[in-house]
């Protein structure tokens, strides 16, 4: 579970990215101002990501706190060694950061996939919500997150519970996060080299195009089903790129409690709700 700093006026919040890492420096009115981003090498360690993080503490001004967004262990898991994504950037915990960085601010860290569900939790698509569940669809992979009256739902090393994590389940054609990401559905139509270039030809009328985003709802709904029995979330947000195409399959999923993420820094704005 998740417990609360007291609050503070202004915190920096910092995601820590494929190529870069996102910040902003956040209010209590959840009022976002982005910073420019900290580029991180292809194949950075762990060293070159903790200095680009103490380039944008060192830029960031006058905070009072700083929340960390650290890849969730889908991510980790998914890519490949060396990588920004690697298992030891995911593995860091609070206490190593908080060593490794000249930060004397109060200082939490969360995984991307709870920080975004803690944004929309406290204030977009999630808010007021008992249990409140989110699937994110990323290009190459599938993470998820589950919020019960305020606490997130984690394993002792503050990544989303065993029970919670969707990418290891089966759906109808494999496994989640190898069948339901970005990149599996472009796979199933290779004359088309994006995701939006996807979704916009099927608002345009392509019939291959939604066919497939049908096809792909048929999929999801599938897995969501059974996820759903053993959660019991009152509303799943959908997020990551696919999102903004829910319209396109959301008859297909039926009464599952589906909306689309409302916020655009949904992880910025969950980092820095932990000190709210």
């Amino acid at each position: 579970m998740f417990q609360h700093h007291p609050q503070a006026e202004m915190i920096l919040a910092m995601a820590i990215g494929d190529k870069a890492i996102r910040a902003a420096v956040i209010d209590r009115a959840n009022c976002v101002s982005a910073l420019q981003p900290s580029p991180i090498p292809t194949h950075a360690g762990v060293p070159e990501i903790l200095q680009a993080m103490r380039n944008i503490l060192a830029a960031a001004g006058n905070v009072d706190a700083v929340g960390i967004i650290l890849p969730s262990p889908a991510a980790a898991a998914s890519a490949s060694t060396g990588g920004t994504y690697s298992a030891a950037l995911a593995a860091l915990h609070e206490c190593e950061l908080r060593a490794k960085l000249p930060c004397a601010l109060p200082l939490r860290v969360i995984h991307y996939s709870n920080a975004v569900l803690l944004g929309e939790a406290h204030a977009g698509a999630a808010q007021g919500r008992r249990r409140a569940a989110a699937v994110i669809i990323g290009h190459g992979g599938v993470d998820s997150a589950m919020i019960i009256d305020g606490q997130l739902l984690c394993d002792p090393l503050g990544a989303p519970a065993a029970i919670v994590r969707i990418a290891d389940r089966p759906c109808r054609v494999g496994r989640v996060a190898d069948e339901l990401c970005g990149q599996a559905l472009l796979a199933r139509m290779p004359d088309v080299h994006s995701l939006a270039e996807l979704e916009a030809r099927a608002r345009t009328g392509d019939f291959r195009c939604q066919r497939l985003w049908t096809d792909f709802g048929l999929d999801l709904a599938e897995t969501l089903q059974t996820w759903q029995a053993d959660l019991l979330p009152d509303r799943i947000v959908l997020g990551g790129p696919i999102a903004g195409a829910l319209p396109l399959f959301r008859e297909v999923l039926g009464d599952l409690p589906v909306v689309a993420a409302s916020l655009p820094d949904a992880a910025l704005v969950g980092a820095a709700a932990l000190f709210a």
